[in-house]
C-alpha cells in the first residue's frame, strides 16, 4: 500500500471511528478493531474480536466483531441501509432473514420493529456463534436455521475466504474462493412452515449472487410474502430481479444510497401478518 492511500484509509478510519463515538462507543474503537485486522492479516493470525456498545435508531445495541465483518457493519449502521420504518404502514410482525451473518441486519431491523419475530437464515459456520451471540445479547426473539436458502432442498459447497460477509454457494458466481464446506440448503416454503407462518411480513435477502436463482425458480411463495429487502449482487440486475418479482405484484425500487445495492419490493395494499 503506498503512502497516499495509507494516509487516506488512516483519515478514513478516524472518520469513521469519531462516527461511532457520536453513537455513544468510546473513541479509538473502531480504530482498534481496524488496524487489529491490519495486524492479524499481515501475520496470518485470526483477528481479534470486540464488543462494540452504541445506540442505533435511538436504541442501544451491542455487536461482537472482528475487522472482517467491518464493511458490513458501516453499512448497516452507519449508512442505514436495512432503514425501512418509511416503507411499511404497520410494522411488520414476522421476518425472516435470509444470510443473517452475524445478526447485524437483524439487529437493526429489530431496533426498528421490537414487536417482531425472527427467522434466521445462515450457512456459514464461522458465523453461527457471533449470530447466536448477537441476537442474545440484543434480545432479539430469532430462531437460527444453519443452512442455506435455495429454491430446491439439497446440500451444496458453500466457497469462502478471509472474508466471512461474503460465502457464496457453488451455484453462485460471485467471488473467486478457493475453500469450500458442505451445506445443507433449504427452501422459503420449508421455512415458513418450519416457522408455523402462512404469510412473512418482510424478507431480507443478502446471499451473495443467490438471489436471482432464489427468486426465479418455483417462486409461488412470494405470493405469502408482504415485503422484500434485498441486495442484488453484480452477476444480476435490478431489471432481471424486478421481472421475477413483478408477476407477483411486487414493485422493486432502490433503497438509500448505501454503500451496497440494497432494493426494496412490495405491494401496495398488502396487509401485515395477524
Amino acid at each position: 500500500m503506498s503512502l497516499s492511500s495509507s494516509l487516506a484509509a488512516l483519515v478514513e478510519t478516524f472518520r469513521d471511528d469519531a462516527l461511532l463515538a457520536g453513537l455513544g462507543e468510546r473513541r479509538g474503537q473502531l480504530m482498534a478493531l481496524h488496524y487489529g485486522g491490519r495486524w492479524a492479516a499481515r501475520f496470518a493470525i485470526n483477528a481479534r474480536e470486540r464488543t462494540l456498545r452504541f445506540r442505533h435508531l435511538d436504541r442501544p445495541v451491542e455487536i461482537r466483531l472482528s475487522a472482517p465483518y467491518l464493511g458490513a457493519f458501516k453499512g448497516i449502521f452507519f449508512d442505514l441501509e436495512y432503514d425501512a420504518r418509511a416503507r411499511f404502514k404497520s410494522p411488520p410482525r414476522r421476518i425472516l432473514d435470509l444470510g443473517a451473518n452475524i445478526g447485524m441486519g437483524a439487529i437493526s431491523l429489530a431496533c426498528q420493529f421490537p414487536d417482531a419475530t425472527f427467522v434466521c437464515v445462515e450457512p456459514d459456520p464461522r458465523n453461527l456463534p457471533i449470530l447466536a451471540s448477537n441476537l442474545e445479547a440484543n434480545a432479539v426473539p430469532a430462531k437460527i436455521i444453519p443452512m442455506a436458502a435455495g429454491p430446491r432442498p439439497g446440500r451444496l459447497k458453500l466457497r469462502f475466504g478471509d472474508d466471512p460477509t461474503c460465502s457464496a454457494l457453488e451455484s453462485s458466481q460471485m467471488h473467486q474462493l478457493t475453500e469450500t464446506t458442505e451445506v445443507e440448503v433449504t427452501t422459503v416454503p420449508v421455512l415458513l412452515a418450519g416457522a408455523g407462518w402462512d404469510f412473512v411480513d418482510l424478507v431480507k435477502i443478502d446471499i451473495e449472487g443467490s438471489e436471482e436463482e432464489l427468486l426465479s425458480i418455483d417462486n409461488g411463495w412470494l405470493s405469502k410474502v408482504g415485503a422484500l429487502l434485498l441486495e442484488i449482487h453484480p452477476n444480476t440486475t435490478p431489471e432481471r430481479i424486478g421481472s421475477f418479482l413483478n408477476p407477483h405484484g411486487f414493485t422493486l425500487r432502490r433503497h438509500g444510497r448505501g454503500r451496497e445495492p440494497v432494493y426494496f419490493a412490495t405491494r401496495e395494499g398488502t396487509p401485515p401478518s395477524e
